[in-house]
Formats: structure tokens, sequence, C-alpha cells
């Protein structure tokens, strides 16, 4: 028998892995899923029989009281949907990424949860999957040296995409702080996303306090099918993770003779699922008292203070240390109000 019922906010396509994942987990049910399109949730009812479906979040909060609590909605909701369920009891969050647009409504979500006792992660699952620990582990054994620098390359945009970009380059860096961020971003079109609009093309530069540095590249500055690969550069040594699709690492120093190449045990579409399953398990057991998440909320919220940084580094053409201060909207939506791009 189930020990945690859950519920999913927005029946929409990410709703699909996160019900994948809690089916790994034999100590969660799903009960319910609200969304106000009809049709959503008709097609989920249909595809996940025995799941309820509610036309509005907070009913399907207030009847079905779940103990886990998926926000699977646009980035824009993600925060005041973070503080609705806190304030409806449950135990843990999973929202999606980004944590949400801006930063004020990342901190009131937090703040939701501190006050309620909530456990909140937010979506960055790729710190999850087999070949990026492998590579991980390698860096902390020191198969490269003392790592000098960190680059990242992924089609897509910041706030969808490259948020994984940047929250996987943190992960290898032990979520070491940021000392600044210089960013430049363009947009030709009027892009689209998800409820907000996105950039076509940004590049990040990223200054970790150790002094590593690192560099992220999104849109048609990189080759199409490349999506989260990550490069890291030692003092002896090169370790190079392939991207979604790949799912292998390599290491080249001076005993390799040349790449070694690597490619952990398993289906690939299995280990993708599993890192949905992998999130939900690490959050069961940190509300049972076990140790913090490593996708909790407040990494998130700083992977998100990185793409606001990067986004008003573009607007002032200035390099911006952290923590950032006097941003508290987005500054991608005030370039494009202000025809920057033009």
């Amino acid at each position: 028998m189930a020990t945690y019922r859950a519920a999913i906010i927005g029946c929409g396509g990410i709703a699909r892995a996160h019900m994948a994942g809690y089916n790994l987990v034999p100590e969660v049910e799903v009960v319910a899923g609200a969304d106000p399109f009809a049709e959503a949730r008709t097609k989920f009812e249909t595809e996940f029989p025995g799941v309820k479906t509610y036309e509005d979040a907070e009913a399907m909060l207030a009847e079905e009281q779940p103990d886990i609590v998926s926000v699977c909605t646009w980035p824009g909701l993600h925060g005041q949907q973070v503080v609705l369920a806190a304030e409806a009891g449950a135990k843990g969050i999973v929202c999606e990424k980004p944590f949400d647009l801006t930063l004020p409504a990342a901190d009131a979500a937090l703040e939701a949860c501190r006050a309620n006792g909530t456990k909140l992660v937010v979506g960055h699952q790729r710190r999850f999957y087999p070949h990026v620990n492998e590579a991980r582990d390698a860096l902390k054994a020191g198969a490269i040296g003392d790592l000098v620098a960190i680059n990242s390359q992924c089609m897509g945009d910041l706030y969808t995409d490259a948020t994984h970009s940047i929250d996987l380059i943190r992960y290898f860096l032990d979520d070491e702080p940021v000392a600044w961020v210089l960013g430049q971003v363009a947009r030709q079109s009027d892009k689209h996303r998800f409820g907000h609009d996105v950039e076509d093309t940004a590049l990040v530069h990223l200054q970790f306090e150790s002094g590593v540095r690192g560099l992220v590249m999104t849109g048609d500055l990189v080759e199409q099918g490349i999506y989260q690969h990550v490069y890291l550069q030692g003092t002896e040594g090169r370790i190079e993770v392939g991207g979604d699709r790949e799912q292998w690492w390599r290491l080249m120093n001076a005993n390799t003779n040349g790449w070694e190449h690597h490619d952990p045990a398993g289906d690939l579409r299995e280990q993708m699922w599993g890192c949905f399953g992998g999130e939900i398990v690490e959050l069961i057991d940190w509300i049972e008292g076990g140790p913090g998440h490593r996708l909790n909320g407040d990494s998130a919220r700083d992977t998100l203070e990185i793409i606001i940084a990067a986004f008003e580094s573009s607007r002032r053409r200035a390099k911006i240390a952290l923590p950032l201060e006097d941003v508290n909207g987005n500054p991608l939506a005030d370039m494009i109000a202000a025809d920057a791009f033009k």
C-alpha cells in the first residue's frame, strides 16, 4: 500500500514524465490532477485510469489533501502554485524548472515552504543521470587535476533549456557561489515559449568564487542536436559529458592514450524516466528526516539568479556581481518592451 498520496497541477506533456517517475516509486500513489482545460483533463484520465481530475488546483488540494504535489504548469505560474501547495499542507513539492521567471516569485515560494515545513525541489533532474555522476566522480577523484574551466552547450533558450546547463555546471562545482556574470543575448524573432517571450541566442560567462571560469552557449551558437553537453578542462586533462541523446562521458589525461570512452549500463529511456523517479525517492527520504535534496529550492533559486543576471548584464552592457540586487522583474521582458533588440 502506498504511503504517500500525490497530485499534479498541470496535466500537459511534462506531467507524463512526472507520472513515469511516480510509477517507479511504490510508496507513492498519484490520486489527482488539475488543469483548467477540459481536453487536457479528459486525456489525462484516459491515460491514467483512477486519477481524478479537477478544473481548479485549489479545489483539488482542498479535497484531496495530497502529501506530495508536482507543479507542471508554465514557468510564470510556478511560484504562486508552489505557495498554493505549501499553504494547503503538502509535505513535499516537485516544481518544474525554471523555478519561475522572477526572483521575487521564487523567494515568495521559498518563504511559503519554510513557513509550512514543506520540502521543495525543482526539476533539474539531470543531476540524477548516471553518466553525469560518473563524470563528476572522476573529476572529484582528480582525473583531470584541478578544474580550470567548464562550459555547456544546448539548443534552446535560457529559461527553458539552459537552466539545466547552468545547473549542471553548478553541480560539477558542488554548488560553489558565482562571483559575477557577464551575459549577452540576441533576439531576432518573436519567439515565445510556455507563456513568455524568450531570446534566440545567449552567451553567458560565469566566474566562480574559486576562480573557475564557466561558459554557457545556447540557441544558434550551438550545433543542432547538441543538448546539455558539458566540457571540463583541468590542469591535467579533459572530461567531456554527452547530452541527452548520447549519455556517455569520456576522459583524456596522461594515462588514457587519447580519449577513454565510458557508456553507463542501462537503457537510455529508462535512465531518463529513472531520473524523475530518483528525485521522488530522494524527496521522500528528505521528508522522513534524511539529508537535503540535491535539487532543493534554494539551489534552484541560485540558478534562476544567474539567468536573471545574464539578462540584466545584457540590458546594462555590464558585468553583474552576485548576489543580485535591485532586480525584481524579468530584464528580458523589459528589453523587449523597450525595443532594445530592434
